[in-house]
């Protein structure tokens, strides 16, 4: 519950230094008209006032007492959010997005699925089959109907094991 109210208050922090850069770093437009900076600071107005009602919901929705509570539960409660599976696949994600480009469609997505399935709490064999062949379709579906170059990767077997599969497909 904490946590709510820190994050709340971190992005309207985040958005008030976007406002600023914004208009710092855009080129100044006309006075007739709206320009490239003043959209994102419209948009960035409407965030902060809706960041604003989320703040004063969060001193409705609960009593005083509960937040000092709250508050004093905090670091545990982050230790339980470090150790939580909702954390865990968001670093597992984080970790997909970040090796996509090394280990190449064909590795990442199997490997990203058999992690997030054993997250989940699923069976192993159950798993790795069901990963493998959502792999497959999705390589059949994006590489072969819908002609999107996926990634093959920087590791020298993997990009010799994916430009095979594409072989296959031609």
């Amino acid at each position: 519950m904490a946590l709510e109210l820190i994050v709340n208050v971190l992005f309207a922090i985040a958005a008030m230094y976007t406002y600023w850069y914004v208009g710092e770093t855009m080129p100044e437009s006309d006075a007739s008209e709206l320009g490239a900076e003043q959209w994102p600071q419209f948009l960035i107005v409407l965030l902060l006032i809706a960041i604003a009602f989320n703040i004063r919901g969060y001193f409705k929705r609960n009593k005083k007492e509960d937040i000092t509570a709250a508050f004093a539960d905090f670091v545990p409660s982050v230790g339980r959010l470090l150790t939580s599976k909702l954390f865990i696949g968001m670093i597992l994600l984080i970790a997909m997005a970040y090796l996509y480009d090394i280990l190449g469609f064909i590795a990442t997505c199997p490997l990203f699925m058999i992690g997030y399935g054993l997250i989940l709490g699923g069976r192993p064999v159950t798993v790795i089959v069901s990963a493998v062949i959502i792999t497959f379709v999705l390589y059949i579906g994006f590489s072969v109907f819908l002609d999107v170059m996926l990634p093959r990767g920087d590791v020298p077997f993997l990009r010799s094991f994916a430009l095979f599969v594409e072989s296959l497909f031609e």
